[in-house]
């Protein structure tokens, strides 16, 4: 879920085989697939997110989920707030522009 290239058809595959895999795998497994959702850096995806893990009740040991989706929010408040800026600073560097 943190490739920028498909990280929404990942989430919509663990979306789709979450209850198969919640039965199959071991917690330490759902755990560190949920670790993803940080990648899920989006107002939209992030909106999903939330509803997804509330709809369901996912435990994931502790305060592991409560932990990921703040780190969500980081993510997705980093973005709104600063990713205009930041891609115009990318663009500049590859362009060999300097500021």
């Amino acid at each position: 879920m943190s490739n920028v290239y498909s990280r929404e058809q990942a989430w919509d595959f663990v979306k789709a085989n979450w209850d198969q895999m919640d039965r199959l795998f071991p917690k330490q497994g759902l755990r560190r697939m949920c670790g993803g959702i940080v990648g899920l850096a989006t107002p939209e995806l992030e909106k999903d997110v939330r509803s997804f893990f509330t709809s369901r009740k996912v435990d994931l040991g502790g305060k592991t989920l409560e932990q990921y989706l703040e780190q969500l929010r980081v993510a997705v408040s980093f973005r709104e707030r600063d990713g205009a800026t930041l891609r115009a600073s990318l663009r500049r560097q590859q362009s060999g522009v300097s500021s």
